[in-house]
Order: structure tokens, then C-alpha cells, then sequence
């Protein structure tokens, strides 16, 4: 008897143990040997895991009011999403699918998929909701990686039955349409503005700095999977040409990597290169890369705050007024400090820079008296400036002492230097 219970404890350890070995080569990232013979070593590929941080999506969840933000959250450039899956160097847009069961009105789901086309549409993931009873105000939270992305039992889950999450209100609270969104590759709502895809590593240290404490826990076997029944309308689905290493990929996908390998470590620079050589400012529908967007408009709730710790958009700068100068052929500069707008009239008001003169704004105390004509100079020969005290005359004008110019340096119409 004892042999047996030796024997059955031996066999359950080997069995285990074997199970947990092959869930870590699934979830392990492998080599590349492209179709020539090339070995590229993991460290050097585009994982499409690695680029879309499953874990995180859960403070997603947290924040969102409905399925619709949570779509918008999914896509606001420089936060959680870096996926390019077709390789065109710009991140991927991430549809978002509500789904149910009329018979088990106590789970819920989301669905997460790119879609390029009609019949092209690669799953990446699914949130599901569950309650144990109608009375709680939360749900259990699982967040559940695509197969071929992440590898099987690939999972993150949380107990938030006792928490009022705007988002699980939503989806368990009345007789409604379910969400479908009708966006996707190139056809995209007026508030989503395309950006490039950067390199693992930025992007890895971008997502750790705007969510640095995950809210879910991963796990291999959640406690409640065995409850779920639902299935996502996307479960199975993949995109057979995908620019990216997957972990468990198809046939399809696996012989496409290998005849189109994309080492993570160059594609940068040669998106850099592509977009200069051509991506118009209106967009170009024949040249194979998304148009840009619209900006959201104000007036629409975005119910999504820019991501924090993403750098503002810096609006351009108003142009300098330009200032009309008088083409003077006189002597001096046209409206300089100490001259009027006659050519040869110095000292004289309707300066913006003569201080203490008639008609301008920093005057004080003086009436806006302009200054009285001058007679037509004759033929003598022109005083020297020294000479013209009291030559402007106008001695004991109402508040105009001696031409109005007291503190402007002119009393009585001779400039005193």
C-alpha cells in the first residue's frame, strides 16, 4: 500500500512538473530562423507581447465608464498600446467588442482585436466580468491573453465584488444595445490621431512609468475560469501576415515571420526613413499607411485624460506684429523717440515714444492739445537747434507749459540736450 501511494505521489510530481515545463517553453521566447538559414537571437525580435503590456490594462478598466472610453483609452498615443502588426510603422488601432450570454446573466466581456480588413482580424485579448451574485456592486476582473500572442493559461485577475467600478455598472446595468465599435484600420473616429510605433525597450519604460503599480495579479489557473461561460466572437481568430513574433503562432503566421523577419532593433530608424521620403500631410490613400485623423474636438468628452507624463502637444506661436515704418527720405528715422510724424518736425507730439507730449497714452497730467501749425519756413537759412528756444511758441497754453513738453525735454519748443 505504501508503494502505491509512493508510486501515485512520484507520478503526480512528474506530471506537474511536466505540465509547468511546457507552459514556460510556451510562454518562453525562442530564436528566429528566417527562410536563408539567419538565426536572430529573441532579444533582437519585435514581440508582440512584449508591446502590449496586458497587465496594465487593467488600471484601463479601472478608470473607464464604458466600453467606448475604454476603447479610447486603448488607443491615446504614448500610453498603453505599441502594437504594429502589419508593419507599416505606426501603432495599431485596438477595436473594442462587447459580448454576453442571455442565459448567464452573471458574466460579462470585452474583446480586444486588430482588424486590417473584412476577414483579417487578430484577437489580442478579453476582459470578463463575473458575479457571484446580482446583489454585489463590482465583479471579479479577468483579463485573458490571446494564445498566440502570450501563450496558453496567460491571465491577470483581481476581486473587485465589493468595489463600485463605473465600468462594471455599466455593462450589468439595463436593457441596452451592446457595444460594437465600428472603427478599425484606416476607417478611424475623428478624435484618434496615428503615431509611430518605438522600440521595446522606450515603450517598456514608458508603460512602468505611467502605471507603476499593476492593480491585477497574473495567474495560470484563475479561481473562477470554470464559471465562465461566454465566448468571444473573435476567440480563434489571427492575422496570417503579422509583422511580429508570437509565442504560440499559426502555421500561416509562423512561415510569414520566417520569409519576413523584423529585428526591433532597426525598424525605427527605417520607419524614419519611409515617412520622410513620403507620407503627405493630407494623407495618400495609395500609399498603404493610415491617414491622420482629426484632433478631438472640445467640445466632445474625450472621458480620457491625456496619458500622464506624455508630452504636450506645444501649440505654435503667434506671429510678431509687424510694424510700418515711414519711408522718410528727412533726416532722422521715421516715428524715432523726440520726433513727430512730420519729417522735418523734431520734438513734436503723436509719438508713441516721446514722453510727456500731447496725445499719447503715457502722458500725464497734459491736455490732448495738438500742436498749434507751423507758418511755412521761408527762405532764411534754418536756425540751429540751440537757437529755436521759444520758437514753438505757444507759451501759457492751458496745461501746456511751454508747448506742452514739460518732461519731454522741449520746454518752450527747444530741444535741451
Amino acid at each position: 500500500m505504501k508503494r502505491i501511494f509512493f508510486l501515485a505521489t512520484i507520478l503526480t510530481a512528474v506530471t506537474f512538473w511536466t505540465s509547468c515545463n511546457k507552459e514556460q517553453t510556451q510562454t518562453q521566447e525562442q530564436p528566429l530562423v528566417t527562410s536563408n538559414g539567419q538565426t536572430i537571437p529573441p532579444d533582437d525580435l519585435y514581440w508582440a507581447k512584449n508591446n502590449f503590456d496586458l497587465q496594465r490594462v487593467g488600471d484601463i478598466v479601472q478608470r473607464s465608464h464604458s466600453p467606448e472610453e475604454f476603447e479610447r483609452y486603448l488607443n491615446r498615443p504614448g500610453g498603453i498600446n505599441n502594437l504594429d502588426l502589419n508593419g507599416d510603422g505606426y501603432t495599431d488601432y485596438i477595436s473594442v467588442r462587447e459580448y454576453n450570454d442571455l442565459n448567464d446573466p452573471y458574466c460579462r466581456g470585452l474583446s480586444m482585436y486588430t482588424q486590417y480588413g473584412p476577414d483579417q482580424i487578430q484577437e489580442i485579448g478579453d476582459v470578463l466580468f463575473y458575479r457571484d451574485e446580482p446583489r454585489y456592486q463590482g465583479a471579479r476582473i479577468l483579463l485573458r491573453g490571446d494564445p498566440r500572442i502570450y501563450g496558453d493559461n496567460f491571465y491577470y485577475q483581481n476581486n473587485w465584488l465589493d468595489q463600485s467600478i463605473q465600468l462594471v455598472s455599466f455593462l450589468f446595468g439595463g436593457d441596452r444595445d451592446l457595444y460594437s465599435t465600428p472603427y478599425y484600420y484606416d476607417n478611424y473616429p475623428t478624435w484618434y490621431e496615428t503615431y509611430d510605433v518605438v522600440e521595446t525597450p522606450i515603450y517598456q519604460q514608458r508603460i512602468v512609468a505611467l502605471y507603476p503599480q499593476p492593480v491585477v495579479i497574473y495567474t495560470t489557473q484563475p479561481e473562477f475560469i470554470s464559471k465562465i461561460d461566454i465566448r468571444s466572437p473573435y476567440d480563434g481568430r489571427y492575422y496570417p501576415q503579422a509583422h511580429a513574433m508570437f509565442v504560440k503562432p499559426a502555421r500561416e503566421q509562423e512561415e510569414f515571420i520566417k520569409q519576413n523577419p523584423r529585428p526591433d532593433k532597426n525598424f525605427r530608424a527605417e520607419n524614419n526613413g519611409r515617412r520622410d521620403q513620403g507620407k503627405p500631410e493630407n494623407g495618400n490613400p495609395n500609399n498603404g499607411k493610415p491617414d491622420r485623423a482629426e484632433s478631438q474636438p472640445r467640445g466632445e468628452r474625450p472621458n480620457a485624460q491625456p496619458e500622464r507624463g506624455q508630452p504636450q502637444t506645444q501649440q505654435p506661436r503667434g506671429q510678431r506684429p509687424k510694424i510700418a515704418r515711414n519711408e522718410n527720405p528727412g533726416r532722422g528715422r521715421a516715428n524715432s523717440r523726440g520726433r513727430a510724424n512730420n519729417p522735418g518736425n523734431r520734438g513734436r507730439a503723436n509719438n508713441p515714444g516721446n514722453r510727456g507730449h500731447a496725445n499719447n497714452p503715457g502722458n500725464r497730467g497734459h491736455v490732448n492739445n495738438p500742436a498749434p501749425a507751423r507758418p511755412a519756413p521761408s527762405n532764411r537759412p534754418a536756425k540751429s537747434p540751440g537757437a529755436s528756444r521759444g520758437n514753438n511758441g505757444n507759451h501759457g497754453n492751458a496745461g501746456n507749459k511751454g508747448g506742452g513738453n514739460k518732461g519731454g525735454g522741449n520746454k518752450g519748443g527747444g530741444k535741451k540736450h
